[in-house]
């Protein structure tokens, strides 16, 4: 058999039977001349590759066995054709030349041979693209792990900072009965407030921190009960004190006093 004895549609099914080595002889060779020509197929394989290469875990580039006769027994569970019906021949007619095969029986096998190929092909892929989908999950959820451990990584690596600066300065402060934690570096333009199951504010509310510049309240950050370890987003370079308030969710432009907690720093 070669490239010729498919049409355009068979020879890109064959793509998955490559993938897991399940075509016969002839049928690889052909399919290789045709790969030569093909970015589509040789895109495709190049997704198959990475996932037979991940389930071979790390050994022979070569799919696993087991991953082939995955393939042909989802195959063997599919359901034949049905035979061909025979008719008589109208007497009225020309009788066929009993020599050769009958039109009709010859296109119906080319019809069953190409469904049966369909047919093994749609097998592989439904082997190989669960793969190709589990590896990409795979690949995000490292990915993911990779951007939170280097979040927790910076976020270390701000408090090592702001904890070694030179001016920094720890206040103590009690909400409603808990103590809390702020420190401050006017160096590194940071503060930091700290606290340990803190009552929860109430519904619909929300603790906000505001930095005092003057007589003016600069409203800061907003959050929920809890343990919290909350970085000011303001100035705190220009601020002379830090106050805390409970406002509502989302926090205020104002503060609504009186105030839970200040620490002048």
């Amino acid at each position: 058999m070669n490239e010729h004895s498919h049409n355009s549609g068979d020879i890109h099914e064959l793509a998955p039977l490559y993938a897991v080595d399940a075509l016969e002889p002839a049928e690889r060779d052909a399919f290789e001349q045709h790969l030569a020509d093909c970015p589509r197929c040789r895109a495709e394989l190049a997704e198959y590759a990475e996932v037979t290469a991940d389930l071979a875990a790390g050994t022979d580039s070569t799919p696993p066995p087991a991953l082939r006769a995955s393939v042909l027994s989802a195959v063997h569970g599919t359901r034949p054709l049905p035979a061909p019906r025979t008719e008589q021949p109208d007497p009225r007619t020309e009788q066929p030349d009993l020599q050769g095969e009958p039109a009709a029986v010859v296109s119906l096998d080319e019809r069953r041979r190409r469904r049966g190929r369909r047919l093994l092909a749609a097998a592989a892929a439904a082997v190989l693209l669960p793969g190709i989908a589990v590896a990409g999950w795979t690949l995000g959820a490292q990915s993911e792990q990779r951007q939170q451990e280097q979040q927790a990584a910076q976020e270390q690596d701000r408090e090592n900072r702001l904890l070694a600066a030179p001016d920094v300065s720890t206040h103590r402060v009690d909400v409603n009965g808990n103590p809390a934690t702020l420190f401050v570096s006017r160096e590194e333009d940071a503060a930091l407030f700290v606290a340990d199951s803190l009552p929860d504010p109430g519904e619909g509310r929300e603790y906000q921190l505001w930095l005092l510049e003057g007589e003016t309240p600069v409203p800061d950050t907003h959050f929920a009960g809890g343990d919290v370890s909350i970085w000011l987003g303001g100035d705190v370079a220009r601020a002379g004190a830090v106050a805390l308030t409970v406002e509502p969710a989302g926090g205020s432009s104002t503060p609504t006093f009186p105030l839970v907690a200040v620490a002048e720093i």
